[in-house]
């Protein structure tokens, strides 16, 4: 395709943007304790420049760090310190003709009082979720001097050289707060209709205007329709009222998202959910104002994103996930260089490291992102030496394409007629499509640099010794685990990934022993067709490990095919009509009838193939499954990390 559209300028008030393409506000929590920018959020924003992104909104960029403290490293403005790393910021994006707008954010209820110390804020007194601690509402005093916060910060953002600002209003934060019929029980004027609930952010506008002049670009992020089934949440009718609103208080482009604290799948959703499923919401607003639209709309490839800008679903795309898979998305879009393109896979590793773990953003396909400052120096210094990678899944081609990127000779050996390794079978279950087209694209990336591939080849360690290579990355997978029980060699027992890969078709009732996202899948998709499963598991709770978000969209599809789910349940032995469970912390058997049996029990590292090489090299790497189990980050991140600190 050409991408007329998404390659072609846009404005914002009188800004000029050289495409149609927005990165998204997402939290990474790359900053200082002190909300400075750090090296690590630098060299972050400049790659993602640096890949020809038109716009950046920075990640929520708090405006007060008193009564606003949602994270240890949140980016902040709300101090005159801040602006001196926020111009270093700014200066290093501007290099690549890129934009930038800051993202001003108060968290109010969702302040976090562990870290703040003081009783968070809000419209009125109601927690943002259930179970939250209650927040105090705010007196008018206090409200205007938030009012005057947002607007300070946006005097440093012009003074450190952003080219705009945009207001966050959206996902259940203060102004979004404000906003809401659910959150908002005020009977002040800062409550009530629709003129009052939006007063707080029309003020702060006034404000900004006054301050920073009338050609300082303002944007406002809104939830278009919080999608949430509860009496108060905004509906799309709500989203549109407010949005008009909006636009006669003068800003210059709206931003559109969707969901609430209570659902936050329609802000950020995990795989299931089909790119596009939410455009209707975006259109209404183009339709209804006059200023431009930017929307994010689960965009995964340049193609999608030129549909929604020819149907006229917006005017700007708010690329999101897919600038943490890949910040060079819009240069090979460019360069027609689409399938090099690695595209979000939905798997919320990025989520749930950073909601479910406290920890910093990363992407599970992208390892170098949130570490572009460790891994600035890609050294080409292997001067066309031999390098052997053995087995072609996630790590193992990572570690070929750094390795060849490197300029060493890479041969890479994979046993099977095929490269993906376990994505092979990752990509079968349903609504896991995304993980095919990884492997593709890998394939395709490896290609190009010159890796020798050798497919239906079982490499021995005889075999490489004839290539006479500098280092071997062994990267041969791991075998499925199956204990040493009574009856588990019965025909009529099978493993979880041959019955994912077609190899098996148990039908009837079938057992499935182990309910980590390998056993989910496969009772999900036996469920399917047609059998009746029992889900064993051993821990208390179904999916052990698995991010809630993650769990709950499986379960919620299991739950309906009626499966029976065992859990606290551990497998002493498969009998002539069954399986005997014991249960755990007990001495009750419980004998369980079924017609076969499907282990989901986890894999376990190939420690002997990895021994064989070590006998005869000198330089020997492990990467993923072969040294230690783990997903695709783990194993992506190993080869990635190896390969290039491998001399």
């Amino acid at each position: 395709m050409s991408y007329d559209i998404l390659l072609s300028k846009g404005k914002i008030g009188k800004l000029v943007i050289k495409n149609r393409s927005v990165m998204s506000p997402m939290g990474t929590d790359f900053a200082n304790h002190d909300g400075t920018v750090s090296e690590r959020t630098l060299r972050y924003y400049e790659e993602r420049a640096k890949g020809g992104i038109g716009l950046i909104v920075t990640e929520y960029t708090g405006v007060d760090d008193i009564n606003s403290v949602p994270s240890n490293h949140n980016l902040r403005m709300a101090r005159d310190y801040h602006i001196s790393g926020a111009e270093r910021l700014a200066e290093a994006v501007h290099k690549y003709d890129c934009k930038i707008f800051a993202q001003l954010h108060h968290g109010g209820s969702t302040s976090k009082l562990a870290l703040s110390g003081r009783q968070p804020l809000s419209a009125s007194a109601v927690p943002f979720v259930k179970g939250a601690p209650p927040p105090r509402e705010m007196t008018i005093m206090e409200i205007q001097e938030t009012e005057q916060k947002f607007i300070d910060a946006a005097v440093r953002c012009k003074k450190a050289g952003f080219d705009g600002v945009e207001l966050h209003g959206a996902h259940s934060y203060l102004l979004a707060q404000f906003f809401s019929k659910y959150y908002n029980r005020r009977t002040d004027e800062y409550g009530g209709n629709v003129e009052n609930r939006c007063r707080i952010i029309g003020e702060i506008i006034a404000g900004i205007r006054k301050a920073c002049g009338p050609n300082f670009p303002i944007t406002a992020r809104i939830c278009g329709d919080e999608m949430t089934p509860v009496e108060g949440f905004l509906t799309l009718q709500d989203g549109l009222e407010i949005g008009k609103y909006l636009e006669k208080a003068g800003i210059d482009a709206i931003n559109i998202s969707n969901g609430s604290s209570l659902n936050g799948n329609a802000n950020c959703d995990p795989y299931s959910y089909t790119p596009g499923w939410k455009k209707h919401v975006a259109k209404a607003f183009r339709e209804a104002l006059s200023i431009p639209v930017i929307a994010t709309n689960t965009i995964k490839n340049p193609e999608f994103a030129e549909e929604l800008l020819q149907e006229g679903i917006c005017d700007f795309v708010a690329l999101g996930r897919s600038q943490f898979s890949d910040p060079d998305f819009m240069r090979k879009a460019k360069e027609n260089k689409a399938e090099e393109i690695r595209q979000c896979i939905g798997c919320m590793y990025c989520r749930e490291r950073l909601l479910g773990n406290g920890l910093t953003a990363a992407c599970a396909i992208n390892p170098r992102m949130g570490c572009e400052f460790q891994y600035s120096n890609l050294e080409k210094n292997g001067c066309g030496q031999p390098v052997t990678v053995i087995g072609g899944g996630p790590g193992g081609m990572e570690a070929a394409r750094v390795l060849a990127e490197r300029n060493f000779a890479v041969t890479l050996f994979e046993k099977e007629d095929r490269l993906g390794g376990t994505m092979n079978i990752a990509c079968l279950p349903n609504f896991k499509g995304q993980v095919e087209k990884l492997v593709r694209t890998m394939e395709t990336q490896i290609t190009r640099l010159g890796v020798d591939i050798k497919l239906n080849t079982e490499a021995t360690p005889e075999l490489v010794k004839q290539l006479q290579p500098v280092g071997v990355f062994v990267a041969s997978g791991a075998v499925p685990i199956i204990p040493p029980l009574p009856g588990i060699n019965k025909p009529n027992v099978y493993t979880a990934e041959d019955v994912v890969a077609g190899k098996a078709a148990p039908t009837g009732k079938v057992a499935v022993i182990g309910s980590g996202m390998t056993g989910l899948e496969t009772a999900e998709m036996l469920g399917d067709r047609g059998a009746s499963v029992m889900l064993v598991e051993m821990q208390d709770t179904a999916g052990p490990g698995i991010y809630n978000v993650i769990l709950n969209d499986i379960m919620g599809r299991i739950k309906k095919q009626n499966t029976q789910i065992l859990t606290g349940h551990k497998l002493l032995e498969v009998t002539e009509s069954g399986v005997r469970l014991a249960k755990t912390g007990a001495e009750e058997l419980v004998d369980l009838e079924c017609d076969h049996v499907v282990l989901a029990l986890g894999v376990c590292p190939r420690t002997d193939i990895v021994e064989g090489y070590e006998k005869l090299f000198d330089k020997v790497s492990v990467v993923g499954d072969a040294g230690r189990t783990g997903r695709i980050a783990e194993a992506m991140k190993e080869g990635y990390a190896k390969a290039y600190a491998f001399e």
